[in-house]
């Protein structure tokens, strides 16, 4: 019975973990909220006073005045695109914490399951009276343990993850 509820419940965090843990995650950015370097922000606001004073400013001559704004214009462009070239990798570091995290916690629950089915491949998870038949699929349910009426834990594991991936695709689709 142990084996029962233990491999059921493996398989159930299998299937469950890996995305809770990633909208954690994304979760948990919203906290933080977002991050910009003082110096870029700095250096933007200079560009954009820079700029309000040269349109403010009188000028000797209209192409005087044109190169100068444009100058300005120019280096407000460059700081806001170093500001969103910043928020752009680390969306992209965001996004590869995500995935490493959902596979590795996909990854190690699955190396969990595979030991301790490998472990207790020759136990029976369940064992039925003679009144209960498994016919035809007995031999194949009880592959590796040789015991009539018995279900493996290979089988048993096969089940439930086949079951609780369905499951759980059904109930987030």
């Amino acid at each position: 019975m142990e084996l029962f509820v233990l491999i059921a419940l493996l398989c159930l965090i299998n299937t469950i973990l890996p995305d809770i843990i990633r909208n954690w995650v994304k979760i948990s950015r919203f906290w933080k909220g977002p991050k910009v370097k003082p110096e870029d922000q700095a250096a933007l606001q200079a560009a954009r006073e820079e700029l309000t004073q040269v349109q403010n400013a009188e000028h000797s001559g209209e192409y005087a005045r044109k190169i100068k704004t444009m100058r300005a214009e120019r280096k407000v462009a460059d700081a806001e695109s170093k500001i969103l070239r910043a928020s752009q990798m680390q969306k992209l570091k965001q996004s590869t914490i995500d995935t490493v995290a959902y596979y590795v916690t996909k990854v190690v629950f699955s190396l969990v399951v595979i030991i301790v089915c490998a472990r207790h491949r020759y136990s029976a998870v369940m064992i039925f009276d003679e009144s209960f038949s498994l016919q035809p699929l007995s031999g194949l349910l009880s592959f590796p343990t040789g015991i009539y009426n018995a279900i493996s834990v290979p089988t048993w594991a096969l089940s439930c993850n086949f079951t609780f991936r369905l499951l759980y695709d059904l109930v987030k689709n």
